[in-house]
């Protein structure tokens, strides 16, 4: 994601796009936004996280065979400073995921700024059916559910000036099934960005 934090900066720059500019971010792009705006601060106006990956998010890891929360399996080794130039990835390699210690680094920013977003306008939208993957119970489903909500909910607060939603219709594809949400989303953080007030919603 460091890389992928990289290659936005340098994409906007070459594309001359001035900021500041309001990002959105779905899925785990929802951590790339969050990394950006905590490293090129003055750039981002306001966020939109849709259905975002949380730092502390427990996913079935194929690696391990089991649910985990992945940044406990971080192992502490370095993520490799970003490049502009190099031989593209193929295919996953082990030893080049750096997942769980990147998620294990924004959770220890967290923690040591739990609003760094300040002022800037953010919404968070989160998914309102989740339906349970095939071969897993209803109780781990539940808690897994449960917990999911409250760290959609905790997302909020990286802003003193933010809202949170839930699409009750929509699944995690939330920009492919309600993108006119979306878009009010964004006129919305547009919006109180351009006018440095609080979001209207």
């Amino acid at each position: 994601m460091r890389q992928e934090v990289f290659e936005l900066h340098e994409l906007l720059s070459a594309a001359r796009i001035a900021g500041p500019v309001v990002f959105v971010g779905h899925s785990i792009g929802g951590i790339v936004a969050r990394m950006y705006a905590d490293q090129y601060g003055d750039d981002v106006a306001g966020i939109v996280l849709v259905d975002p990956t949380h730092e502390s998010t427990v996913l079935y890891n194929t690696r391990v065979a089991r649910w985990a929360r992945i940044r406990e399996l971080a192992t502490g080794r370095a993520v490799p400073e970003p490049r502009r130039e190099g031989k593209p990835t193929e295919g996953y390699d082990p030893n080049a995921d750096y997942f769980a210690d990147e998620l294990q680094a924004v959770y220890e920013n967290r923690r040591r700024n739990p609003q760094p977003l300040g002022e800037r306008p953010m919404i968070v939208i989160a998914a309102g059916r989740r339906p349970a993957p095939p071969g897993t119970s209803d109780s781990l489903w539940r808690e897994l559910r449960r917990e999911r909500e409250e760290q959609l909910r905790d997302l909020a607060l990286l802003s003193r000036n933010s809202r949170f939603v839930v699409d009750s219709a929509s699944g995690h594809q939330i920009p492919g099934e309600n993108p006119a949400l979306v878009a009010r989303a964004i006129e919305a953080v547009v919006d109180a960005a351009r006018r440095h007030a609080q979001i209207e919603w």
